[in-house]
């Protein structure tokens, strides 16, 4: 038996790298949420290859009106081999059905085959006679020497006890969740054979390109990377100097502060610095738009676009409220391999809070994220929003603290009418560092460390 791809990238990561050859998969879900847009994907790009595909169609409509239907998607191959089956005969008489349908395949002899969908078939007859039909359906696929898609309509929990989940290779559930502002989609494994899947709950999307599905965010440890001793300048000299020298390549790092301290410009310092020495970098905001980021680092003789434009930086910009972070995980890959992205600015981790409800969840993303920076060598700086005037102490409750290799702080105060800025390095695993505290200000030349007391 070989392991083939289904044609859809994402589907083929969370099933171990495909689908056996032949086999079974049923794709179950409730209305609306794509099965048969999954399932018409993958053979439209097994058509692509030349590989012959058989689309069976239990329904009302034509040939000729379901092909206009799937037209409307950019994989469709005209070349699909599509029969019909009227829902209503094969309610009453699924024998018939599994005749004629047994003559096609042995006449065209494909090697993928859509059954959509297997929820009608028999539907009025009782249960014991249904469950003896799906039996003998599953012979006769047994000698199509062909992968084999059903689709059907079923919650989660009548799908367990459904009879073709007795008889399948591989189950993949899919489901939606709506709301006012947006259609969140995922996609489950209940069952696969053979396969070293990714178990969990998976995200999709479905657009005219069809179904793009971003596995959960699993990133494993590369035992194989080794610390560094490289310096990585943050574009700030008197702050490089309390660091030693700069921040240890591919380490995660920690800004954090209350609204006002100058996080942000810190960071755009950081990836600013990289662009300059031809270090690539990219930019994850939750606030503020690529343009706004434009205009803001223009203030301080940055042309940030130009740099986008010249391939040196990537800003990703996705508003906390529709994030998806398996899909974000899935750009942030996409951009270090585009870009061979060396830096990374993420402005704020607040953003997460929107997206990812269940703190150990949240915690288990950002975790990911920074194996993800680690696996890659890609240094990274965050930025975390804190109450004003936080003590140190309280800087362990931020959930990134644990993770992070060096966490600085940025504080503001108000004394005599004048709004003080001081910064301290609390946190340098693996180097030393001053332990004292200095004073900074925002002014047209950016970030600028004034003084330091070297305690």
């Amino acid at each position: 038996m070989d392991i083939i791809s289904t044609g859809i990238e994402g589907l083929d990561e969370i099933l171990g790298g495909g689908v056996l050859s032949p086999s079974t998969t049923f794709i179950v879900g409730t209305p609306g949420t794509g099965r048969t847009t999954l399932g018409i994907q993958s053979l439209c790009a097994a058509a692509k290859k030349g590989e012959k595909v058989l689309y069976v169609a239990i329904s009302s409509k034509t040939e000729a009106s379901i092909r206009q239907i799937f037209s409307r998607y950019s994989f469709f191959e005209e070349n699909i081999n599509i029969r019909t089956f009227n829902v209503s005969s094969v309610e009453r008489d699924p024998l018939t059905m599994l005749v004629e349908l047994g003559n096609i395949v042995n006449s065209l002899k494909p090697k993928w085959i859509l059954i959509d969908s297997v929820t009608p078939i028999g539907f009025g007859f009782p249960e014991a006679e249904r469950r003896r039909f799906m039996y003998s359906l599953n012979s006769a696929i047994n000698e199509w020497n062909a992968v084999v898609y059903f689709t059907g309509t079923l919650e989660m929990e009548n799908a367990k006890s459904n009879v073709i989940s007795d008889i399948v290779d591989n189950i993949i559930y899919l489901s939606q969740n709506l709301d006012a502002w947006n259609t969140k989609r995922h996609i489950r494994l209940m069952k696969v054979s053979g396969m070293s899947s990714i178990h969990g709950e998976h995200t999709f999307e479905i657009g005219t390109e069809g179904i793009s599905i971003y596995p959960k965010d699993i990133v494993l440890t590369n035992d194989s990377i080794q610390v560094s001793t490289e310096r990585i300048s943050s574009g700030v000299p008197l702050l490089d100097e309390m660091i030693g020298g700069g921040l240890l390549k591919g380490t995660a790092n920690l800004s954090a502060g209350s609204t006002g301290t100058g996080k942000t410009v810190l960071g755009l310092h950081f990836i600013v610095e990289g662009a300059k020495k031809g270090e690539a970098g990219i930019i994850l905001s939750f606030e503020e738009t690529p343009e706004e980021l434009y205009s803001n680092a223009a203030n301080f003789g940055w042309d940030l676009k130009g740099m986008e434009e010249k391939g040196v930086i990537k800003i990703i910009h996705e508003l906390p409220a529709s994030l998806d972070p398996n899909k974000h995980m899935a750009q942030i890959k996409a951009a270090i391999k585009e870009i061979g992205a060396q830096r990374v600015l993420l402005d704020t981790i607040e953003g997460f809070d929107y997206a990812i409800s269940n703190p150990a969840e949240r915690t288990q993303h950002i975790a990911a994220l920074t194996r993800l920076f680690r696996n890659k060598g890609v240094t990274a700086l965050f930025n975390c929003l804190t109450m004003e005037n936080t003590e140190f102490s309280k800087i362990s409750d931020i959930q990134m603290a644990p993770i992070t290799d060096t966490i600085i702080t940025l504080k503001q105060d108000l004394k005599s009418d004048n709004l003080q800025k001081s910064l301290s390095v609390i946190k340098m695993r693996g180097s030393d560092h001053k332990k004292g505290h200095a004073m900074y200000d925002i002014n047209s030349n950016g970030f600028t460390i004034k003084k330091s007391n070297p305690e």
